[in-house]
């Protein structure tokens, strides 16, 4: 957008809010009457003020000032040192990850490799039932054979 027509939004968003002095006030709609496009452009503007005007209020979530701080402050340090913390910190984040992922795949293949021991593989009997290798009681059916 040019000078001009910033300059020109500026003074009819002034007018609409009656911010204008008598003179400027009085100048601008001079400018009004001669100039059919800024007219057009004004009752334009008038149309949006009442729909927004028309809009129910909305109330910032609780936590909005934090984040907004917290956004401001980050652009601050970005543009103090030019964005170098940024541009050193995200390749180290990265980094930190893949050595983690690395580090876990190494332990979990060290894991699988392991042969299991016979103590590992002994299964523990529940209370009120025989063991495995216990020799079935002879009162019992046998078992079916296929």
């Amino acid at each position: 957008m040019t000078a001009a027509k910033d300059t020109g939004a500026e003074r009819m968003s002034a007018y609409l809010d009656a911010e204008l002095a008598d003179e400027d006030a009085a100048a601008f709609e001079e400018q009004l009457a001669n100039d059919p496009e800024a007219r057009s452009e004004l009752e334009a503007l008038r149309k949006v003020v009442s729909l927004v005007a028309g809009l129910p209020q909305v109330e910032a979530p609780p936590d909005f000032y934090e984040k907004v701080s917290k956004r401001i402050r980050r652009r601050q340090l970005f543009a103090m040192d030019g964005g170098a913390l940024a541009l050193i910190s995200l390749p180290f984040q990265v980094l930190s990850i893949i050595v983690i992922l690395a580090v876990a795949a190494l332990y979990m293949m060290a894991q699988l490799e392991q042969k299991p021991t016979a103590e590992g593989l002994q299964r523990e009997t529940i209370p009120g039932t025989a063991p495995l290798d216990a020799p079935a009681p002879l009162d019992a059916p046998a078992p079916i054979q296929p």
